[in-house]
């Protein structure tokens, strides 16, 4: 891999691999200011191929990172390899790498037999040694004398119905690379598939999952038989499973214990070890607590949040973030109060359930504190979470490329892809959002892997669609008293790439009404200027590459953040200017369009909208659901909506009469549109915002 050293703004030097598709060069190359802003210390891909994915990363105290993850390539990066070629070319091949805090390979091996072998999580102990589990379909699969098991053991009770899950292994490797054992635990075509590992101080491993049966319980723990009947349904059946729990000595040599847990499809997803040896399971009817036995249930949290991440915390509090459960409520002062951020019109579509954090104490029969997090419409979802040494707590995942909420955000949401990675940094009492961006390229992307890094860096992993592998170094920074927290359409107030022409606003703080707007260093015409908010214009001229945005105010810049740049950016102007609701439409009178003056099928109305793209690009504007007929379009200054010297695009458009349509469609016989219905302008294969009504006559 090549590798080029770069200085940022703060002067410290960046490692960038390959190039830098994480669209982090332009920010490593800003002017110097007073102020501190969250930055990318490394990047690095650690896939040349595009053959590869990501199961997981941890650190460990000296600040090593290690990945693990799977290839079907020959030509993965190899190092002080214990195994350093696939078994057999084209299968699944697990691989490990350790990277040293600076993101330089110490090792990097291959791993597995000569079938699939799939990783499916990693922790790391106090001295460097990392545990990896997953699950092989290997016969062959590489292991170890004196471990629990070298050959797969029997299986258990099977579950009503028949998978082919593999086996789930567990082995350890040295700090330098070399194995120390390795082990079956379940047995072959078994029906457990791992999904989690943690670690007690002595380096004895807790592995979680689910399991439809065949599991090895042992004598006198917790819940010996699974709970995964099966459901007819016309005569065939539904599968369900169970969740499990199961725990090796220090030394891979013994299986302690192996349980259920006694909870239908728990889909268990989360492990945290608490120095008594009990362990926390996060699962999909919330968190359960188990003695270091695996003999007693010792507590269970209500169900109020779907555990996809968990992590415990030093002072015994347990962090939970995933799907909000019936009866979720975030606690008064968190940072996000409501689940609903934006109305969802009864013809787009149904919310999914609302992204939730919570902070339960060690007895689980405490919510400490509680939020909501982001908007349910557009489905965001949390796949892994850390804690800082200050013990903000940090959550990722993937994210639609609009609608995430964002604090000095390094990138805005990239490319067209159905979602990109995200991380976002909340205070301990989850009260404030300290940090939160975007992360990735055009690609679908999601950061699957989160860890604290050395000198308050958090590091972050994940893979694209094609099959590259990143891991990423940012340095975190206190959101500073001038800064850009999101730029956004001045219609839609998304966060959509830019186009030319478009009338934008910069949120953030600490602007001064001298404060210019720069993108790559030009500055806009600006139409408003408000301490958090400032309405500008983008040049007709703007290049089709990414660009950086940066404010300077008071002699001081801001943090700069890079945006993509689309043929055109649609986003439709609302009464209230909150992008959605009641639209800013003018009916055939020349009234505003409101419930008290509603609009006919027929009628001509004037809709009036920004990010059309210059030339303006070929359009159509649909009533729910309906094409209606385009009749004019220009632009006109609009200074009740932008303030004064921008432009806005005006349509006006013939509402479509579906009833008279019943000829070719008897199903339209008789049709008379809701009161509220919604409007969707397309342009250039980008639509405007879901939630924006017309107002229709009953």
């Amino acid at each position: 891999m090549r590798r080029q050293d770069l200085a940022d703004r703060h002067g410290r030097i960046l490692r960038r691999r390959d190039t830098l598709a994480f669209l982090a060069a332009a920010l490593f190359l800003q002017p110097a200011a007073a102020q501190t802003f969250p930055a990318f210390n490394w990047v690095q891909k650690l896939s040349p191929s595009g053959l590869d994915n990501f199961s997981g990363l941890a650190t460990d105290a000296n600040g090593n990172i290690y990945v693990t993850g799977t290839t079907r390539s020959t030509s993965f990066p190899v190092q002080n390899a214990i195994q350093d070629h696939p078994a057999t070319p084209g299968s699944l091949s697990i691989v490990v790498t350790k990277l040293d805090s600076s993101g330089d390979i110490v090792y990097s091996t291959y791993f597995g037999g000569t079938a699939d072998n799939i990783p499916a999580a990693i922790a790391v102990d106090s001295e460097g040694h990392a545990y990896i589990t997953g699950q092989t379909w290997s016969s062959d699969f590489p292991t170890t004398a004196g471990s629990y098991a070298s050959v797969p053991p029997p299986p258990g009770a099977p579950g009503p119905f028949v998978t082919n899950d593999g086996s789930v292994f567990l082995f350890k490797l040295a700090p330098d690379g070399s194995l120390v054992y390795s082990t079956y635990v379940t047995s072959a075509a078994g029906q457990s598939i791992p999904t989690a590992i943690a670690l007690d101080s002595s380096g004895s491993a807790y592995i979680t999952g689910r399991s439809a049966g065949k599991l090895q319980t042992t004598p006198g723990i917790y819940q010996p038989n699974c709970n995964c009947p099966g459901t007819p349904a016309g005569g065939f059946g539904i599968p369900s499973y169970d969740g499990f729990l199961a725990r090796l000595d220090a030394s891979g040599s013994q299986l302690l214990f192996a349980t259920y847990l006694g909870v239908i499809n728990a889909n268990a997803a989360g492990i945290a070890v608490a120095p008594d040896g009990s362990a926390y399971v996060g699962t999909a009817s919330g968190v359960l607590r188990f003695d270091s036995t695996g003999s007693t249930l010792l507590a269970r949290s209500s169900a109020t949040i779907q555990v996809h991440a968990m992590v415990l915390a030093p002072d015994g509090r347990v962090y939970a973030a995933g799907p909000a459960g019936s009866g979720f409520q975030a606690t008064p002062g968190a940072f996000q109060t409501s689940s609903q951020v934006r109305p969802v019109l009864p013809t787009q579509g149904a919310d999914s359930l609302p992204l939730a954090v919570a902070v339960f104490d060690g007895s689980l029969q405490n919510t400490v504190t509680a939020t909501y997090f982001g908007d349910p419409f557009y489905g965001p979802q949390v796949k892994t979470m850390a804690l800082d040494q200050a013990g903000n707590v940090y959550i990722g995942g993937n994210h639609p490329r609009h609608a995430l909420p964002t604090r000095t955000p390094l990138v805005e949401g990239f490319g067209g892809s159905l979602a990109t990675g995200f991380v976002s940094e909340l205070s301990r009492d989850l009260s404030s959002l300290l940090f939160s961006s975007y992360f990735g390229n055009g690609e679908f992307f999601g950061v699957t892997g989160l860890a604290d890094g050395t000198n308050g860096a958090i590091v972050l992993g994940g893979a694209t669609d094609h099959g590259e592998v990143w891991v990423n170094s940012v340095q975190p920074a206190a959101p500073p008293a001038l800064r850009i927290d999101s730029v956004v359409n001045a219609a839609s107030l998304l966060d959509d790439p830019l186009s030319a022409g478009e009338v934008i606003v910069i949120r953030g703080a600490g602007f001064s009404p001298d404060a210019q707007v720069s993108v790559n260093a030009t500055l806009l015409s600006r139409t408003k200027v408000a301490p958090g908010a400032i309405t500008a214009m983008i040049p007709a001229n703007l290049p089709n590459i990414p660009v950086s945005v940066q404010v300077q105010s008071g002699g001081v810049v801001s943090n700069s953040v890079l945006l993509n740049v689309a043929a055109a950016s649609p986003g439709l102007f609302s009464v209230d200017g909150t992008g959605f609701g009641q639209g800013y439409i003018l009916n055939q009178d020349g009234t505003l369009n409101s419930s008290n003056h509603p609009a006919k099928p027929g009628d001509v109305i004037l809709i009036f909208a920004t990010g059309v793209g210059n030339p303006i690009q070929s359009n159509q504007v649909s009533i729910d659901g309906f094409p209606a007929e385009l009749v004019s379009g220009t632009f006109a200054l609009a200074p009740a909506l932008v303030g004064s010297g921008a432009s806005v695009y005006q349509l006006t458009v013939r509402i479509p009469d579906p009833a008279s349509m019943a000829a070719t469609n008897p199903n339209l016989q008789g049709f008379t549109f809701p009161p509220q219905v919604g409007v969707i302008l397309s342009v250039a294969g980008a639509s405007s915002q879901n939630g924006l009504a017309l107002s229709m006559a009953q």
